[in-house]
């Protein structure tokens, strides 16, 4: 660090030999007493991070990043300078490079931590240790005009690719069920599943406490549940039925011609005839028209159909609507197509195979109680096969390749308890996990659970 000034006095009287030794017209001098600081940078910043060499040891490695991608607020009524993206997990903050401009020159002098009333001179090549908040005073060029500002660098306090489970309550309403599925509407999450050939279904906005809803008279109901247009649909004995809540359903279709609802866009219902044929609808289920498939319907999934609609990127108006299960057509894989709605461009889209290649190692394992949702700028998938859950598969290019990623792991006790039916859904942050032995399960990855303000 430069050195210590003792005393603010000596700025002042810096100023003062400069304005005597301009007296004469032609060096005139403006002093403001202008003290805002308007840009506030970091420069390169140190992270250090926990790995584990190919023998298992512990070490710690280091990198570096650019600090001036974070930018920083500065809320000049209250004097506050922050960073609303929190800096990485890691991050070294006791040795940090600072960049300030000033208005009109004015001068700003970082307060010591270890002498109460000491001023340092600030200085764009001198790292500041910000493991505390700290405080500059800025002085203006007339010498006398002075404002403190507080500067805070927020840090991430937890790994970002940390995945953590946390247990709920155990649900005695869950274990009456066989079989189930969960869906989430407006925040909640609703589990359905099957008991002595009807479907019961249950409801939480907790994970601790579950409300009962409309028993329906149909065990295959819960196959067929989705959320379409911020309602519930299914298929309860041929009819299709429509619940803003669960706890009262309206019939929208008594003459269907569909068994069994397999997807939704934003404004459309996908569901399979008895032949295997796809069909859409466009008004809320009342009429059904064939919708185009690229492949042999045989291919399709009709047995532990699973979907996801998410938006599609490079495409302005447009979802991806992903569709997987078991079809009569594929024995080894998992099916899986894909459809694309440009919704300004309805009418000409198809459902598109996702089909393998020999070059391709990465399909879809074949699996039953199949769930699959969209999460952190990708398509999550797992299930069961061979009475075991499966690892998590990742695909982050829409169905083609799916990876497994260690970052998500089922919760441990939940694996250990045995293999039972169960259900999952996200709200986009966390991920709620429900089986028929009563657990509940709510997990998040670190980083996609943060808010911008931590």
């Amino acid at each position: 660090m430069n050195k210590l000034i003792k005393t603010v006095c000596w700025l002042f009287v810096t100023v003062l030999l400069l304005a005597s030794c301009m007296k004469s017209d032609d060096n005139k001098v403006t002093l403001y007493s202008d003290t805002a600081i308007t840009y506030f940078s970091l420069g390169t910043l140190n992270q250090y991070l926990h790995t584990k060499s190919s023998q298992g040891l512990d070490s710690i490695y280091k990198r570096t990043f650019d600090g001036s991608d974070y930018i920083f607020s500065i809320d000049q009524a209250n004097h506050r300078i922050f960073n609303v993206d929190s800096l990485p997990y890691g991050t070294d903050v006791k040795h940090v490079i600072t960049y300030i401009s000033t208005m009109n020159n004015a001068t700003p002098f970082l307060k010591s931590l270890e002498e109460e009333g000491t001023l340092i001179f600030y200085s764009s090549s001198d790292s500041i240790d910000y493991s505390t908040p700290r405080e500059f005073e800025v002085y203006a060029s007339d010498g006398v005009t002075y404002d403190t500002y507080k500067v805070e660098l927020n840090v991430h306090k937890e790994k970002g690719d940390q995945f953590i489970w946390m247990l709920h309550q155990d649900s005695p309403e869950l274990e009456e069920l066989d079989l189930m599925k969960a869906v989430m509407l407006d925040d909640q999450l609703f589990v359905y599943g099957t008991k002595e050939g009807k479907t019961l279904g249950y409801m939480t906005t907790d994970g601790d406490s579950w409300k009962p809803l409309e028993e329906l008279n149909d065990e295959n109901a819960y196959r067929n549940l989705l959320v379409f247009e911020n309602h519930l649909y299914t298929i309860v004995n041929g009819s299709l039925m429509q619940s803003a809540d669960g706890m009262s359903w309206k019939e929208m279709n008594s003459t269907l011609d569909i068994t069994q609802l397999v997807a939704a866009s934003y404004d459309q219902l996908f569901g399979l005839t008895s032949d295997g044929t796809m069909m859409l609808s466009d008004d809320y289920g009342e009429t059904w028209k064939e919708d185009l498939v690229d492949s042999d319907k045989s291919w399709l999934p009709t047995a532990g159909t699973a979907y996801v609609c998410y938006p599609a990127q490079m495409t302005y108006y447009a979802d991806n609507i992903l569709l997987a299960g078991i079809s009569t057509g594929i024995s080894d894989i998992a099916s899986v197509w894909r459809k694309i709605v440009e919704y300004d461009l309805q009418g000409d889209e198809k459902w598109v195979y996702m089909s393998r290649s020999d070059n391709n190692l990465y399909a879809l394992p074949l699996m039953e109680n199949l769930v699959m949702m969209a999460y952190d700028d990708g398509i999550l998938a797992w299930g069961v096969k061979d009475d075991a859950y499966t690892q998590i598969y990742q695909s982050r290019d829409n169905g083609i390749i799916w990876k497994k990623n260690s970052s998500y792991q089922l919760p441990v006790a939940f694996v250990e308890s045995g293999t039972v039916p169960f259900g999952a859904a996200t709200d986009g942050k966390e991920i709620w996990l429900v089986g028929s032995n009563g657990q509940v399960w709510q997990g998040h990855l670190n980083r996609v659970a943060w808010d911008k303000s931590e």
